[in-house]
């Protein structure tokens, strides 16, 4: 009978601890798998035009995400919300759309939606990061209401401008009259 009350409260103490270790390998709240949501924001933020651009050569690409999105919405958008943490934006039959644990994410709230559900997100993939910074990052992908999963910036502003034709001079290529 000891024996057995032994080999359970050992089974039972071997079960809190492995119930102890998992919770500690959760991250704590503000983390994503060891690195801090606001540094995958302000690296997103950062990130310059052309890391995301898949090596496509298009004009002013030096600027930030950040400069960017604001110039793009500017007018339109009552506020952009960024939070960072996995990726949303996947598609998981496409590996080059399946995301990674890494992303930040801007959610444009627009002055005149169409609905509730009419809130585009940008999306900025980062791979594994080093020493809990993110990495550089590698991909772009959006989503609007009506276009649906965009995967190249370009195609988030043209679909952007088709519904908010008035920013075109803002974002336009000057060398170009683009």
């Amino acid at each position: 009978m000891r024996k057995r009350l032994a080999a359970i409260g050992l089974g039972f103490a071997a079960f809190v601890v492995g119930a102890a270790f998992a919770v500690a390998a959760k991250d704590r709240p503000g983390y994503t798998k060891g690195v801090a949501d606001a540094a995958l924001i302000a690296a997103a933020k950062a990130t310059p035009l052309k890391l995301i651009d898949y090596d496509q050569v298009l004009c002013r690409d030096d600027r930030t995400v950040k400069a960017w999105l604001n110039e793009l919405t500017a007018g339109d958008a009552r506020a952009i919300v960024w939070s960072g943490g996995g990726c949303d934006l996947t598609d998981k039959l496409s590996g080059i759309d399946s995301g990674s644990d890494w992303c930040a994410q801007a959610t444009i709230l627009l002055k005149h939606p169409k609905d509730r559900s009419d809130k585009p997100v940008v999306e900025i993939y980062f791979d594994k990061p080093s020493h809990g910074r993110p990495s550089p990052a590698y991909a772009f992908r959006a989503v609007t209401t009506d276009d649906g999963l965009i995967r190249f910036r370009q195609d988030f502003e043209s679909a952007w401008l088709a519904r908010f034709p008035a920013n075109a001079r803002a974002i336009k290529c000057p060398e170009t009259d683009q």
